[in-house]
């Protein structure tokens, strides 16, 4: 392929375009003069953009970014905005994407500007240009994901871990644990805050018949029964499964967080797939997030969004710990010592922790059969079955 953001005026034209922070800008256009100058930087870059861009490798991970001890020599702490700027071949291969798919500019830009976000982010926490979160963007250069109405959606294969089951006579939504999931006794995934495994746990089964679905079932809040249970093939039919395609959702930093907004976002993604993607055939959302950490509902009232918006998701066991949820209520360089208790939920947090309670998040998933987006309230008990 060509390189076109070799050229320093075509880098430019692109980061204004995504409205890349202006420091930032600056910072890439001069590595455009060391890449051109520089034959063993330019060799370093162009193996990178093979090995781990072109080849397709950085959609299939989540790893740290791996800097050589040139580039960090050359550059310092711009080190990693080279990597940045390799990634940022693909804009032209992007903009190409939308418009065959006869995507609009504007939705380019408010998608694309999310990776400048981060870079802002970066200098906002440690005092200088950088992208910290380099798997994440992926998502963005290679036209897969895509900001509308303030939310993010992707599509994606479900990973299979647990299975789905509606009853249409009854209007109800069971979700069952797959077979080989390790849970505490209290029906949490092993693993929750990074813990040891417990001793009293259990772990899942599932099984089919010709005449029934056998598993462990999941309360709404994510937590996995010891009792198996056995559900009727003529009275349940199986509506989630492995490799089944979900619209992954995200929200980003700047987002207003409202419920009624939300719900109004969920209709326009479903509008722009039935029209710019009608071959994705979703069977709803899937989420894993902060504002799925249960706990949460012992701190803020029923009424907050942020509670409304857990709601409208069944919940399933994660080993997820209080990491995710303290990066955005404070932020990753914060320790607990340092915290400040400068907001409720911040107060609520840290008293939580102090007490030495488990803090975690998990994911969760909203099928569309279960009804409109935002009318839903998974969270009840599960009746018997």
């Amino acid at each position: 392929m060509e390189f076109l953001l070799l050229k320093k005026d075509v880098t430019e034209q692109y980061c204004r375009k995504i409205v890349m922070p202006e420091g930032a800008t600056e910072i890439l256009m001069n590595i455009v003069d060391q890449l051109n100058n520089d034959p063993k930087l330019l060799d370093i870059y162009m193996e990178f953009y093979k090995k781990n861009i072109e080849s397709g490798y950085w959609t299939t991970v989540w790893e740290p970014l791996a800097i050589d001890t040139y580039v960090e020599e050359v550059l310092g702490n711009s080190a990693s905005l080279l990597y940045l700027h390799a990634a940022l071949q693909r804009l032209p291969l992007a903009e190409k994407t939308y418009a065959e798919r006869g995507l609009s500019e504007e939705l380019f830009v408010e998608t694309l500007r999310d990776i400048g976000v981060w870079v802002q982010n970066a200098y906002n926490l440690v005092g200088y240009y950088a992208i910290r979160n380099f798997s994440w963007i992926w998502r963005h250069l290679e036209a897969r994901m895509f900001r509308i109405g303030g939310m993010q959606f992707i599509a994606t294969n479900f990973s299979g871990v647990i299975k789905g089951f509606h009853n249409a006579k009854e209007d109800r939504l069971l979700l069952l644990c797959s077979a080989g999931m390790e849970l505490r006794a209290n029906g949490d995934k092993q693993g929750v805050c990074n813990k040891e495994k417990t001793t009293d746990g259990f772990v899942t089964e599932y099984e089919e018949t010709e005449d029934y679905f056998i598993g462990n079932p999941i309360t709404p809040e994510g937590k996995g029964l010891s009792e198996p249970v056995k559900i009727k093939r003529d009275e349940w039919t199986k509506v989630l499964d492995k490799d089944d395609t979900l619209l992954e959702i995200h929200i980003p930093r700047d987002t207003v967080f409202d419920m009624e907004q939300i719900k109004q976002t969920y209709i326009q993604a479903k509008e722009f797939y039935a029209t710019y993607f009608p071959e994705v055939q979703y069977k709803g959302m899937a989420c894993h997030t902060w504002l799925f950490t249960p706990q949460l509902r012992e701190m803020l009232p029923p009424t907050s969004n942020i509670v409304r918006f857990q709601e409208q998701f069944y919940l399933y066991p994660t080993a997820g710990s209080v990491r995710f949820l303290w990066n955005f209520v404070f932020n990753e360089l914060t320790e607990v010592k340092d915290a400040k208790p400068d907001t409720s939920l911040r107060r609520k947090v840290l008293a939580y922790l102090e007490e030495d309670k488990e803090i975690f998040d998990m994911n969760g998933v909203f099928l569309d059969v279960s009804g409109d987006f935002g009318t839903v309230t998974y969270q009840k008990e599960v009746k018997t079955v």
